[in-house]
């Protein structure tokens, strides 16, 4: 009876297995991502809420058929450069992610057609599905593979400074659809406090790592951000006595608000004057 026991929970192992392999296969499992898509992908996964277990299918290169995946397509590829919510889908944003595209002007051709005709489907406002469905043609060209896999040289490291934080500032603008009025407001260092601009306060807090939902504002990364000719003790004194005035003022569920009262109104006049510095 033991032995019949042992014999069945074998079974069922294999045939589990088989059902994963399965699943994997009908998503699409390849090799892992590029660096600054993987990036992308963990900082929207964050930002949208989505459970971590997706971010896992998404870091091995599976992307199931649901509406949270999609959207994590759609703002992560506005952050690498292969969507955009008014001119689509665009080629150089992948070539720029996976250069071994840009020899195979074929799969580019193939790409683009499969996505001209399927986003040309999805519903007008659906910014999400259109940007997943024109993600999954590129998906599809790359497993039958495309160009020579050459070494590629390392990745330079990652510097954040006054363009990068202009940049984010975009990437987040573009993801939230903010209005005209207020990316105006934006480049001349004003963040009113209302709903659209609190939520962008912190999504540009956790795409640059200045803000995090759990831990608050990064005073080591903001001190090398504003603290010139600052001791590092100091600024965190008076960064501290900030978050702690506004903290009871906070709706604790609200991570927008937390993000707006922590992070911007403890440094908005270093946000505005690094702002000044780099608007075009």
């Amino acid at each position: 009876m033991m032995l019949g026991t042992v014999q069945l929970t074998i079974v069922e192992v294999v045939l589990l297995l088989m059902g994963l392999t399965s699943i994997s296969a009908m998503f699409g499992a390849r090799d892992p991502p590029p660096g600054p898509l993987l990036e992308a992908q963990a900082a929207c996964v964050k930002y949208l809420g989505i459970c971590d277990n997706r971010l896992v299918q998404y870091n091995n290169s599976i992307y199931p058929t649901d509406h949270d995946t999609m959207c994590m397509v759609r703002c992560a590829g506005i952050i690498v450069g292969f969507w955009d919510d008014t001119h689509g889908f665009k080629m150089e944003g992948l070539i720029n992610l996976f250069p071994q595209l840009a020899a195979d002007s074929r799969a580019q051709q193939q790409i683009l057609s499969c996505a001209e005709q399927r986003i040309a489907a999805c519903p007008p406002t659906d910014t999400c599905t259109k940007a997943y469905t024109g993600f999954r043609c590129f998906l599809e060209a790359q497993k039958n593979g495309f160009g020579v896999k050459d070494t590629l040289p390392e990745e330079p490291p990652y510097v954040f400074d006054g363009n990068e934080f202009m940049r984010s500032l975009t990437i987040c603008a573009k993801i939230l659809r903010i209005p005209k009025n207020l990316r105006d407001l934006y480049q001349q260092g004003v963040f009113p406090n209302d709903e659209k601009t609190r939520s962008l306060i912190r999504c540009f807090g956790l795409r640059t790592e200045l803000y995090d939902d759990e831990k608050g504002p990064n005073l080591s990364r903001l001190y090398k951000l504003f603290g010139a000719g600052q001791s590092e003790k100091e600024f965190r004194r008076i960064a501290e006595l900030c978050m702690h005035a506004n903290q009871p003022l906070l709706n604790a569920q609200d991570k927008n608000a937390l993000a707006y009262g922590k992070l911007y109104r403890c440094f908005s006049k270093q946000f505005g004057a690094l702002i000044r510095a780099n608007a075009s």
